[in-house]
């Protein structure tokens, strides 16, 4: 049996080479030649079960990179604080990634440790990528897209070393893939409603580096043609190169370097290019609204979820000893950011109800006129039963729809569609007004964090 092997990081160091403040596409830099075969070793290392991360003497002489969500898990469960943050960060891009396809904006911030090496609070991105290559090994088309984006990952860590992410965008243009079918889509965690495209802008920002992706839409209105490819292309074409003829794997793998310039607001910048192209809102059929107070919306949105955030993370925390391997991990953070979400859609109108599956859906919608009745019995059995319907997804990967639905009948959840409660976050107390209100809805009352509550012969005023 092979060895396990580490991959190396500069046998022979390559040197992005920018002469011009120019559009830049990176695949066509020579030094990029030598940065695709670091990548090719280790996508190969990470598919054949024989890569092991290399720590460098000044990082085995630190604290040690949390590699999984599962070991976040069991540290946190400890009381360790940066793989509590690690799992906040987890939770708080899957709810955004679960519940919103198109028209938001997330930023995450990203480490980098003496060596260069870049982490996401505590957990390196190398192991990132290998846990997604791992998954990804079992679908070919999936496949494809996760080494791109792993070699993307090395590209990054270059051009971040060379100090060139200080005056440029490395710019990804993610769009749904164009080689499956619908059902495989969907199958994948693609929502085909939207066939969102994730325009990535990574580069140093107040001396951080960062990563701001927003979601566009594929398709004007669901079931109408999809204008991605020719809204991408023409949004390239703009900024003086282009991605034409491109698969959706190839567009993600031929990323851009943007200077900093040209997009001085980051990603809102190119969404507005690709609106204007395409005559929509974040790719929808949508009134155009002023992009730079339309992010900052997206940051109160994302504010306003935080409640729900802290919710799923102390649920994962709390089922440590029943988490047993880096697969259960993923499955619980999913299934218990679809439970919590779902109870937020039943309020939050903002929230397309179908995100969570045309059956889920149609509970959804339903729990959401008998709470505006003040039916909150028949509401809490719509919303039970839009729970165990939901078929919901954050970020498109290679995890088996069928292992996700297999560990929802686990004893885990320790849940019954009987429970005749839910929380969820208003926008603002119908009462008092109190914005961000964490609320708790059983049979006859309504109770807000802000301490006020209202009983069922009272009807219960909409909340959000």
């Amino acid at each position: 049996m092979a060895s396990n092997v580490a991959i190396e990081t500069s046998l022979q160091e390559p040197m992005y080479d920018i002469s011009e403040p120019l559009v830049v596409v990176v695949p066509e830099m020579e030094a990029d030649k030598l940065v695709r075969a670091r990548a090719a070793r280790f996508i190969g290392a990470c598919v054949t079960g024989q890569y092991v991360e290399q720590a460098s003497v000044e990082a085995q002489t630190t604290v040690q990179p949390i590699e999984s969500l599962y070991e976040a898990i069991h540290l946190a469960a400890e009381g360790d604080p940066t793989a509590h943050q690690m799992i906040e960060t987890n939770a708080r891009t899957d709810v955004i990634e679960r519940t919103i396809k198109a028209g938001h904006v997330i930023t995450v911030d990203l480490n980098v440790d003496q060596t260069g090496k870049i982490q996401q609070h505590g957990q390196s991105m190398e192991s990132v990528q290998a846990n997604s290559l791992r998954l990804a090994s079992r679908n070919r088309q999936m496949r494809a897209r996760t080494e791109a984006e792993a070699t993307n990952a090395f590209r990054i860590e270059q051009l971040h070393r060379q100090g060139i992410l200080n005056e440029y965008s490395f710019v990804v243009f993610s769009r749904a893939a164009d080689n499956m079918t619908e059902q495989e889509m969907t199958e994948a965690g693609f929502f085909t409603d939207t066939m969102s495209t994730a325009i990535q802008v990574t580069t140093v920002k107040d001396g951080k580096l960062t990563t701001e992706s927003a979601f566009v839409a594929g398709v004007k209105r669901p079931g109408e043609e999809r204008h991605d490819a020719d809204a991408v292309d023409s949004t390239v074409v703009y900024f003086g190169a282009s991605l034409h003829d491109k698969s959706a794997t190839g567009t993600i793998n031929t990323p851009l370097l943007i200077p900093n310039k040209l997009i001085p607001n980051g990603a809102v910048d190119i969404v507005e290019v690709y609106d204007k192209q395409n005559g929509t809102f974040f790719g929808e059929a949508k009134p155009r609204q002023d992009y730079v107070e339309y992010r900052i919306k997206c940051q109160q949105r994302e504010q306003m979820f935080q409640p729900k955030v802290n919710a799923i993370v102390d649920e994962l925390i709390s089922e440590a000893p029943q988490i047993t391997t880096p697969i259960k991990a993923v499955q619980r953070l999913h299934k218990i950011s679809e439970k919590h979400m779902v109870e937020q859609a039943a309020f939050d109108h903002s929230i397309n109800p179908r995100v969570f599956g045309s059956v889920a859906a149609d509970h959804i919608e339903q729990a959401r006129e008998q709470f505006a009745l003040g039916n909150n019995d028949a509401g809490l059995d719509s919303l039970n039963q839009a729970k165990s319907t939901a078929t919901s997804s954050s970020c498109p990967s290679s995890l088996d729809s069928s292992e996700e639905s297999s560990d929802s009948d686990s004893d885990i959840d320790g849940e019954s569609n009987d429970d005749k409660e839910c929380e969820y976050v208003s926008k603002e107390c119908p009462m008092c007004g109190e914005k961000n209100v964490k609320t708790k809805v059983t049979k006859t009352r309504i109770t807000g964090s802000c301490g006020c509550s209202k009983v069922k012969e009272l009807k219960l005023a909409k909340a959000a």
